[in-house]
């Protein structure tokens, strides 16, 4: 779902508030960026020279940082002109910073550029925040995920299911990405599943919940998730090595 729109030109160097999401090798010394901008959404520049070890902009252009950045140009590709800090970055460190990328990547394949979401905006700062002050990375997470899918039109009703009758605490249910939530017979239930107390806690993700509840909702948002991205994620498999690695 990526692509689609281009940024519009940067005018009179208006200074945009933004994260930077992935960078890339562009040519001898540059970088292709993309950032995720306050006013503008997903958008794409290329910072010529910034790949060069001591240039000011290959040190303010990294991920969890807040930044003001302008560029110049039209189409696909406008250029980088100007970046300064906002304010200092968030520190993530170990794990944290892996689901710091994650969330980046989910960004990258799920936005379109240019479709500017001020809410998706502040949804994802936050995110970087509670990470970087410790928060618990899976209920993070698993909030994260479904405001996003949510935010980009690929959420499913938390309230009822399929037929629309209301969620039942005690009720498994399977994910159809095109139906909503299937209510499952007992006999069903080898089937990956999630029961209505899960989908319950998923309307708010606000209050702490047992470590069933969270597996089940990584299930879940990972089925939905993998339904509208093609391909691996990156991101996960580095989550996934760094765990093992550091397995006690």
């Amino acid at each position: 779902m990526s692509g689609g729109q281009s940024a519009r030109p940067e005018q009179n160097g208006q200074l945009h508030d933004a994260f930077v999401l992935h960078t890339r090798p562009f040519r001898n010394s540059s970088q292709i960026i993309d950032l995720l901008s306050l006013s503008m959404g997903r958008i794409s520049l290329i910072a010529r020279g910034s790949s060069r070890g001591k240039s000011p902009q290959s040190i303010l252009l990294q991920p969890f940082r807040p930044l003001l950045v302008s560029w110049r140009g039209r189409g696909e590709m406008p250029a980088l002109t100007q970046v300064e800090a906002a304010a200092p970055p968030y520190r993530l460190q170990g794990r944290r910073m892996f689901c710091g990328l994650y969330a980046n990547e989910l960004l990258v394949r799920l936005l379109h550029r240019g479709d500017a979401n001020p809410g998706l905006y502040q949804l994802y700062q936050q995110l970087v925040e509670q990470l970087s002050a410790g928060g618990d990375e899976g209920q993070l997470l698993r909030s994260f995920e479904v405001q996003l899918l949510e935010s980009v039109g690929f959420g499913f009703d938390l309230h009822c299911d399929r037929d629309g009758t209301p969620i039942q605490s005690g009720q498994r249910y399977r994910y159809h990405p095109e139906q909503g939530m299937v209510p499952l017979a007992a006999e069903n239930s080898q089937q990956t599943t999630v029961t209505g107390e899960t989908l319950e806690w998923l309307r708010t993700t606000e209050a702490e919940v047992e470590q069933t509840i969270l597996r089940e909702a990584k299930q879940l948002l990972r089925a939905a998730i993998d339904y509208h991205i093609p391909g691996e994620l990156q991101s996960r498999k580095l989550i996934a090595q760094y765990s093992t690695l550091n397995l006690h």
